[in-house]
């Protein structure tokens, strides 16, 4: 699946994503996992970020940048990960959250 200019697309999957830093910044755990899913349009965006660490403004850059990644070049895609030591952030157009 291919959704190349479709600017309704990039805005759902900003939505997910920036829903989902907000959440796990929210936290005050050191092991920090938040879904999210935005049903409102098809096909429905599905969202999952994840931070292990002691300091919870390293996890907030750390999706931050994951955010900016994703956004930047993946978001054209059926759905995008991004991995680092610190964090994961991913996006599909199905759902993988069970």
């Amino acid at each position: 699946m291919y959704f190349k200019g479709d600017h309704d697309l990039k805005a759902q999957i900003k939505i997910v994503l920036q829903n989902l830093l907000e959440r796990t910044n929210a936290s005050k755990e050191s092991d920090i996992r938040s879904t999210f899913e935005y049903p409102s349009y098809d096909p429905r965006v599905y969202g999952s970020a994840f931070c292990q660490m002691s300091k919870p403004e390293d996890c907030a850059q750390c999706l931050r940048t994951a955010k900016k990644m994703l956004l930047r070049g993946c978001y054209h895609n059926s759905g995008a990960e991004f991995y680092s030591e610190l964090c994961f952030l991913r996006f599909e157009f199905y759902n993988f959250i069970s």
